[in-house]
Parts: structure tokens; sequence; C-alpha cells
């Protein structure tokens, strides 16, 4: 676990502003999206130091180091790269939803994106930190940790004077409230996409197989953040595919974006909305701008020539103005 490293040009951007808290959709989507990386200069944060988001002159969502902080009027937050997962992927990156034609008419109907609760998903790994076999190697590991912070103060601080039966229950302690904290990551509200520059054959056929009416929405990962701009918790991001026998994907928010690396070819994209974790809802729609989040709705290679007209037809009368095209899976060859 890499440790925070804070040098003196740091602490004059701590002495100079004091965080606020306030961290917008805009803000959100600019520390996602850099990961780490000064927007001015494009050095990136090293060896545990900081870097800071917050606001220029004119509000708009900046993240520097501390070589660029005079760009900083209100420090939002700072962030600590220390061993965070780089979610950020192009905003241009073309992104797929696959789906039959009642959840397609549901999301006309509705206005938006349909948000289910991770673990209402299919796969029981959503949120997992690893497998069942490793959890004593994790608890061990974070115990140790736990045992050194309870007794090393930050810099400026006498160490506390603690009896190891005071530690030891402390350490405890903080690792079972981590592990009653990281149980709500379950409760976090998904939307999965497919990142691809082309239609994918293998998903039209796991997700519309040829029994079923589909189609496919096309959308780009700023568009996706884009609809998403109504809430604040939005996170958009790529997913990590872990190999659980050698990994864990670690305690914080970010394991949401994780998944067994038997999944990778899904080469998914996800959008993470919060959920109330006083009572959480098993899934919710967050209204959006479809005709702004759509480029094109792509018919299934395996459906009828007549469900062209009615997957019109129906996006006419919900008041869209999506395009509509066939497949290029049906392209015809020449030998």
């Amino acid at each position: 676990m890499t440790q925070v490293n804070i040098l003196p040009e740091d602490r004059l951007v701590f002495d100079r502003l004091k965080s606020t808290g306030r961290i917008t959709h805009g803000l959100r989507r600019t520390i996602t999206q850099q990961w780490n990386e000064c927007v001015c200069c494009g050095n990136r944060a090293l060896n545990g130091r900081p870097v800071f988001a917050g606001y220029d002159t004119d509000n708009r969502p900046v993240l520097v180091g501390a070589c660029c902080s005079g760009q900083l009027v209100e420090l939002a937050t700072p962030i600590y790269p220390t061993g965070t997962l780089n979610l950020s992927i192009d905003d241009v990156q073309p992104i797929w939803r696959y789906m039959d034609f009642a959840k397609f008419v549901a999301m006309l109907q509705q206005g938006g994106l349909y948000f289910p609760r991770a673990d209402k998903l299919e796969d029981r790994f959503e949120g997992a930190v690893g497998l069942a076999s490793r959890e004593a190697d994790w608890d061990r590991f974070y115990l140790d940790f736990f045992r050194k912070a309870v007794i090393s103060p930050p810099p400026g601080y006498s160490p506390p004077v603690l009896s190891e039966e005071q530690i030891e229950k402390t350490a405890q302690r903080l690792l079972k409230e981590m592990k009653s904290d990281a149980l709500r990551i379950r409760s976090l509200l998904v939307s999965c996409w497919h990142a691809n520059d082309v239609e994918s054959e293998a998903l039209w056929r796991l997700y519309c197989p040829p029994a079923t009416l589909g189609v496919a929405i096309q959308s780009t990962v700023g568009r996706l953040w884009d609809a998403t701009n109504q809430d604040t918790s939005a996170v958009v991001g790529r997913v990590h595919y872990l190999d659980f026998r050698h990994s864990f994907a670690g305690h914080q928010k970010e394991r949401i974006f994780c998944k067994r690396l038997s999944l990778s070819h899904e080469r998914e994209v996800r959008a993470i909305l919060d959920n109330d974790h006083a009572s959480p809802v098993a899934g919710r729609t967050l209204v959006c701008n479809l005709n702004a989040l759509i480029i094109e709705v792509i018919i299934s290679p395996f459906a009828p020539l007549w469900f062209t007209d009615v997957v019109s037809e129906v996006i006419n009368k919900f008041g869209y103005s999506l395009h509509v095209r066939q497949s290029q899976l049906l392209d015809e060859p020449f030998y």
C-alpha cells in the first residue's frame, strides 16, 4: 500500500486553500478522466503525493498538482493516488448496449436509463473483494496494517500510549467496520455498456439470440457522462478484469469496477450511481435526454425484416428522433 507523501510545496496549497468538499458532476468527471494527471502541464502525481481537485476563476473544474496550483481559487478536495484504479476512457470511445425489444420500449417509455442494484445482477462476484478461500489472507494483511496505523500518528503528533490488547482490539474493530462498509458497495446502481468500435456478434448472440427480437443502442463515453449530469454521484469508467487467484479488488468504492478475468470479453464500461444507504432501492431510472445519448439504434441481425419498421414506429410514437439502421453483420460477402 502506497504511503501518502506530502512535500513542502503541497503544504503551501493546503495553507492557502481549505477544502470545501463541493464536488459537482463536472468535477467528478474531471477527477475520473484525468486520473491524477494535472490538466495544465500533464504531469502525474507520483510516490503518494496529492493532486488537488477544485475550480478556477471561471468556476471550471480542474485537477492540478502543486506545480500548477495557482489555477485554483477553490479547493474541493485533495486526491491521493494510493492504489486507485485508472477508470479513465476517452470521451469519443463508442459504447454499445444490447437489449431485447421489451427493455428498449421500457427505456423509451421511462425516458431514461434504468440502473439496477449491483447485487441484483447475474454475476455473484459483483462488488467482491476476492475468492472466499483467500479471505484469511486479506484479513491478515489489513489487521497488520491497522495495528501499525493506530500507533503511527501524523507528523507533529505524539504516538498514543496503548497496550497490546488495546491495539489488537482497535485493529479488529477497524477491520470489522471496513468489511461492513464494503458490503454497501453491492448496493450501488449500475448501467453496463460494451466498449467497441464495431458491433459484436458475440454480444448479439448473448443478449439478443436468434429467437429474441432485440436492438443495440450506440453512444459514446462522453455522451454517457453528459446523460448522468443530474446526479453528482455519477461515475463513468472502464472495468478492470482481475485474476482473483492472485489479486484482490481492494476495499474502496472503485471495487464495483472490478470483475473476474474470465469476463474480459465483455470490455465493459459502467456508469455508477449512489444508492440510499438507509433505504436502498432495487433500481431506479435516471431520466435523461435519450436523443442526445443515443447516436443510432441498430436492429438485431437475427430479426426479421419487418421488425425495422416496428422499431421506427415505436420510436416515433414516443416522440423521439433516433436514427435506425440494419446491422452491419447482414452485409454480404463475395468470394
